[in-house]
Formats: structure tokens, C-alpha cells, sequence
């Protein structure tokens, strides 16, 4: 189960970023923040879910970094945008070692689809098609 969410995970990922570059969405950079900033907020949602105050606070602060790096990419280049993506993706597979609030296939699917969607970024602005 695991690696199929990561599949799916990743395929979603890659389908995101191409279907943002063919509406326009990459001209800018405030898509991809926004983008950024919603990925981050899962975890919260979840502790909220479980009623988990230990860990909605521990992924509130989390979220608050990773919102802050959108501000500072959004602000000063895309580069740091993808390397959110990408950062939030590892952070994704080191919480399903330790335990994550959510589904048990969560940490794998937005993992797979966070590394995923910020490889394709990364490659984007290498090709010239997202600003950078």
C-alpha cells in the first residue's frame, strides 16, 4: 500500500507542475507559494483531526517555517520554492518512520508528490519555461 500511494504520489506531483506550466501558472511566482503553503498545512489539519495538542503544536511550527520560506521564495526566487518542495518531501519520509497524524499511506503519497512537483520545478526553470 505503501508504495503504491508513493507511486500515485509522485505521478500526481509531476501532473501538477506540468498542468501549472500549460495554464500560466509558473510566469510568477506566487502559484508555487501558495502551492507551498497548502502543502504544509496537511499536517496541522490532521493533529487538529485527532485532537492531538502535542502534535498540532509541533507541525504549527512546521508549517509556520515552511510559510515562511514561501514568503522568501516568492520574494526572492523560485530556486527556494522548489527547495521547499523538495524539503517538505523528505520531511513527509521522515515522519512516516517516526509517525505522522493522517492516513498511514499519507507520509509516502505527499512525499512522493512533494519531491516529485519540486524536481519538476527545479527542471522547469532549467529549460526556462518557469521564471525563476
Amino acid at each position: 500500500m505503501i508504495l503504491i500511494a508513493a507511486l500515485v504520489g509522485a505521478g500526481l506531483g509531476g501532473l501538477a507542475m506540468l498542468m501549472m506550466f500549460h495554464a500560466g501558472m509558473l510566469a510568477e511566482r506566487s502559484g508555487t507559494a501558495v502551492f507551498l503553503c497548502a502543502i504544509a498545512l496537511f499536517y496541522p489539519v490532521f493533529a487538529a483531526q485527532e485532537a492531538d495538542t502535542g502534535n498540532l503544536a509541533l507541525h504549527l511550527i512546521i508549517f509556520i517555517g515552511f510559510a515562511t520560506l514561501a514568503r522568501f521564495g516568492f520574494q526572492r526566487g523560485t530556486h527556494l520554492l522548489a527547495g521547499g518542495l523538495i524539503g517538505h518531501g523528505i520531511l513527509d519520509f521522515g515522519l512516516h518512520v517516526i509517525g505522522a497524524p493522517g492516513p498511514v499511506w499519507w507520509p509516502a503519497m505527499c512525499g512522493a508528490f512533494d519531491i516529485a512537483a519540486g524536481v519538476s520545478l527545479v527542471r522547469l526553470v532549467q529549460t526556462g519555461k518557469a521564471t525563476t
